[in-house]
């Protein structure tokens, strides 16, 4: 079972043609993070972020796979606890003529 834990519906292509919409599920997964200026680079302002908490991501169940942001995943990825291999993100980016995201060619895991 995938539960979109995205606060937009996941659209899979194949091809040009939309095979699977799974819509959000109204709990949106979100990671904290803590931003301070740091020293410029080359004359361009620079923020450092450190990556906090996520909420509002469920425990994990046998058979079910949460879809999160790349951000998020990446952010539980370099945490200590780094244990979870429910969680894929939406991969390979299909965008409309105007270059908007409307969907993506598939899902992927984040290897360690």
């Amino acid at each position: 079972m995938l539960i979109n834990l995205t606060p937009h519906p996941v659209t899979v292509f194949d091809g040009d043609t939309p095979i699977l919409t799974i819509p959000p599920s109204g709990t949106v997964a979100r990671l904290t993070e803590t931003a301070t200026e740091a020293p410029p680079i080359g004359g361009v302002a620079v923020t450092s972020v450190r990556l906090g908490k996520t909420t509002g991501l469920p425990e994990q169940q046998d058979g079910v796979t949460y879809i999160v942001s790349m951000p998020l995943l990446m952010g539980v990825m370099t945490s200590a606890t780094w244990q979870r291999r429910d969680l894929v993100y939406p991969y390979g980016q299909v965008r409309d003529a105007d270059g908007r995201i409307i969907g993506c060619r598939g899902l992927a895991r984040i290897r360690s």
